[in-house]
């Protein structure tokens, strides 16, 4: 929950990867060369990282990095939402997503509203995260706050080694891992899997999940190809946020008990590399299935609302590279396209009251993009420029009311530039701008009718377009590579375009019960602008500190009337320009260390803090917001030849904090408006026994 798990420290230098590895990485090469876009702030975290930590999701993995929070809507571990420069990648669906997610290079941000689920992701079998922050990427739509790649294991060379691993923990958490890698023939070959489940610290609130992931991959002079399967499944009982009088005296409570998410995820994917003349010719073949069952469970006067979603991708994506001299210096060029066709079926009934089926849409979605990419570099100095061309389109198909069926159509042109500049030797400047935007999601173009609202979540029509989300990011930054010590330090600003909100239904006869009763509609402008700090040093004997910081301000740049259900009890919610947004922490930081110590020890330390937040309701900042709070986490492992244990403590000073927070009517306590709050995960344990085969 919230910030509690930690993350590896960032590693900002830039590394020259094999070719191998260049079939999963959205990362530049070595230098300002053929890179994923215009110098930006990159960041990695590795294998040994990740091992240390054993984060459960990728959510958990990145919530130490500089300007990265995390709250918890929904109440379940499994369903963190992660905020990074103010746009959110979440497992909520109809949360605004502003952050693209890529497991080696293929999107796996779901197509029906661009959600993230974290617990269907490989997170054990990845040997690094790679993590582009801001706009500068061409990595496509949603990649508003940044994009994160999952780069996995593809395989080890020799003979087959691997291992497995069994884990235990607070509230019967249990699990089992394994995996194995080798090559034969000249393929490499790894595989893996495992399972996990847990009972929850919150009454029915259990969950588990299990997965399978292979990789195979060939290399040969001039190229290679690599070929990959997951399957994964997950299932959560959520328990959602508290009235403020119940989470006082119960914060373990569960007023929705019956809540939960069933998923099932397919992900295939064909990648390779050939030397084309005097480039580089790459491309990737993916197919993705996912399919969801979620069930909510609502307050005495509302409907309870089954919901099945199923969606199918096939996409495809080339690029192509080359590296000449030319004059002074060396000129990189870079073109590539791609696209991807997808079905997206929504079926909601609703239950308990008023039993029946509220929406069935079936929506086939289009995608096409463009791109080309220039670096010119002499002597110290590299200048980049390129720009994205994208097509979205979304016919939507309403099998209840198929007469108004409409199709919705966005182009969008992304241009980017930036200059980096080696300054001395290990101190390196860069200074960039760029462009990316998303296109609504189907259930906010399928809600944005100010004459016909949508009691969200039970029925969803077909209403008059919206415009697509664009963000411009202007960034200057720099690090400072020196022995030991590694700095890096960045100030930028993102101005963004027609911003997506809810917006309330204006009529005289206000909607029965807690129902979200209202429609999508854009905000003309709103601004993302920060600075993020981070630094560490590595101390004789394999010691190791780290800090950062990072300060962010979110803000409405024009006047709207965002929906609140606080306007139930006549409190107006219209936002003003500098208004703050809610649930986006003004300073984040982070603290800690490692220790290696004798006798195969090894000991790690963490604290973060999560500044405080305005309630999500509350977006015209009129009430107290959340306050800030400070989670330490701590590991221990020992090492005795093939054998490792591991001990994590998360929160280990348990300490009481409330991790999100709303507005609601509590139909159980009066009928009264309060304040809602989401408790942040108390201290657990997690016990690994790890044993290593071959090799």
């Amino acid at each position: 929950a919230g910030a509690q798990e930690p993350a590896a420290p960032a590693d900002t230098t830039v590394q020259e990867l094999s070719p191998v590895q260049v079939l999963g990485s959205i990362l530049p090469a070595a230098g300002p060369r053929v890179g994923s876009g215009v110098p930006a702030r990159a960041t990695v975290i590795d294998a040994d990282e990740l091992r240390r930590w054993r984060p459960r999701f990728l959510s958990d993995a990145l919530a130490g990095q500089p300007g990265v929070s995390l709250y918890d809507d929904l109440g379940s571990p499994y369903k963190l939402t992660l905020v990074t420069r103010g746009f959110a990648a979440s497992p909520v669906v109809g949360l605004p997503q502003g952050v693209s997610v890529f497991l080696d290079g293929v999107p796996v941000n779901e197509v029906d509203a661009g959600q993230v689920n974290f617990d269907l992701l490989p997170l054990g079998h990845v040997q690094r995260v790679e993590v582009l922050s801001g706009t500068s990427s061409l990595l496509g739509p949603n990649s508003l706050g940044g994009a994160v790649n999952l780069v996995t294991v593809d395989g080890v060379e020799g003979a087959p080694r691997g291992e497995i691993a069994l884990g235990g923990g607070s509230w019967g958490r249990r699990s089992v891992e394994g995996s194995a890698g080798g090559s034969v023939a000249g393929w490499r070959w790894y595989a893996g899997g495992g399972a996990e489940r847990e009972g929850g610290w919150r009454q029915r609130t259990s969950a588990r999940d299990a997965h399978g992931f292979v990789n195979v991959g060939r290399e040969w002079a001039r190229g290679g190809v690599r070929l990959q399967a997951l399957v994964s499944a997950a299932n959560a009982q959520t328990a959602g946020s508290l009235p403020l009088s119940v989470y006082a005296v119960r914060p373990d409570s569960n007023l929705s008990g019956g809540d939960f998410e069933a998923l099932e995820q397919l992900h295939l994917a064909v990648a390779g590399h050939h030397l084309l003349g005097d480039g580089r010719l790459s491309f990737r073949l993916y197919a993705r299935s996912h399919d969801a069952e979620r069930f909510n469970v609502n307050q005495i006067a509302d409907p309870d609302v089954r919901g099945f979603s199923r969606n199918r991708t096939a996409g495809a994506m080339t690029d192509w590279r080359t590296e000449r001299a030319a004059g002074a210096g060396t000129l990189a060029l870079r073109a590539g396209a791609g696209g991807s066709v997808s079905s997206v079926r929504i079926r909601l009934f609703a239950e308990r009251l008023d039993p029946g089926l509220t929406t069935h849409v079936e929506t086939p979605i289009g995608r096409a993009d463009l791109y080309a990419m220039a670096d010119y570099a002499v002597g110290p100095v590299a200048l980049t420029g390129g720009a994205r061309v994208d097509l979205v389109r979304v016919p939507f198909r309403n099998r209840l009311r198929p007469e108004r069926d409409t199709t919705s159509t966005f182009v969008q042109l992304s241009p980017r530039a930036g200059a980096s500049v080696e300054v001395a030797p290990g101190l390196a400047l860069h200074l960039s701008a760029g462009r990316s935007f998303r296109a609504p999601a189907v259930i906010e173009l399928a809600c944005a009718d100010p004459e016909e609202p949508c009691p969200l979540p039970f029925a969803l029509g077909d209403d008059p377009p919206l415009d697509p989300v664009v963000a411009t990011t202007y960034e200057l930054g720099g690090r400072l590579a020196r022995g030991p010590l590694l700095l890096s330090a960045g100030a930028y600003r993102t101005d963004v375009r027609d911003d997506i909100f809810l917006f309330p239904y204006e009529d005289e006869d206000e909607p029965e019960g807690s129902t979200i009763d209202g429609f999508f509609d854009n905000v003309e402008r709103t601004r993302r602008e920060g600075v993020e700090l981070d630094g560490r040093v590595e101390l004789p004997g394999g010691h190791m500190l780290h800090a950062g910081w990072a300060r962010l301000r979110a803000t409405f740049r024009s006047e709207a009337e965002i929906f609140s259900i606080r306007e139930h009890a006549g409190e107006e919610n219209e936002v003003r320009p500098g208004d703050l947004m809610p649930l986006v922490p003004a300073h984040t930081a982070t603290v800690g260390g490692r220790a290696r110590l004798p006798a195969g020890l090894s000991a790690g330390v963490q604290g973060r803090y999560t500044g405080r937040r305005w309630l999500r309701g509350d977006e015209a900042n009129e009430t107290t917001p959340l306050p800030g709070h400070w989670v330490a986490d701590a590991h221990l492992s020992y090492a005795l030849g093939p054998w490792d244990v591991q001990l994590a403590a998360r929160n280990v000073l348990d300490r009481e904090y409330a991790s999100f927070g709303t507005f609601n009517v509590n139909q159980g306590g009066g009928n009264v408006l309060e304040r809602f709050l989401t408790p942040g995960q108390p201290r657990s344990v997690h016990l690994v026994l790890r044993r290593a085969f071959g090799g």
